[in-house]
């Protein structure tokens, strides 16, 4: 069963109708509401307009001059839920190279360890 929904026409509508275009009849139209999200990506890529899945997200790491490097790692390894070699390999690239990607995921679940990291003193960010 599909859904009409009516909305009310904005003056730019409304203004497109008068010359030719857009919606006609009166400054309300009919919408149907029961589209699937592959449509609507389908359209958005066909305007041009950039989706991200939800898991393009990256936990980004940022160097550190203040806190132990020891400490960063076992942060990373805590909060992060990495191995001990993955949390010292981060780590290293964000002090020798200024930031690492220490994870990658939902923009949730990025968040999340981005403020756990902050809370002890640690500079993360998160990036899409």
């Amino acid at each position: 069963m599909k859904k009409i929904k009516k909305i009310k026409l904005d003056k730019y509508d409304m203004l497109l109708e008068k010359v030719g275009y857009g919606i006609e009849n009166s400054d309300t139209a009919e919408i149907d509401t029961d589209v699937d999200k592959d449509s609507l990506i389908d359209l958005m890529n066909e305007l041009g307009i950039e989706t991200s899945d939800d898991s393009d997200y990256n936990l980004i790491l940022w160097n550190d001059e203040i806190n132990d490097m020891l400490y960063v790692a076992i942060a990373l390894y805590e909060i992060c839920d990495l191995d001990n070699t993955a949390a010292m390999r981060i780590m290293l690239e964000a002090h020798t190279k200024g930031k690492s990607i220490a994870k990658s995921g939902s923009f949730d679940e990025m968040n999340n360890m981005k403020q756990a990291l902050n809370k002890r003193g640690i500079e993360a960010t998160v990036e899409n």
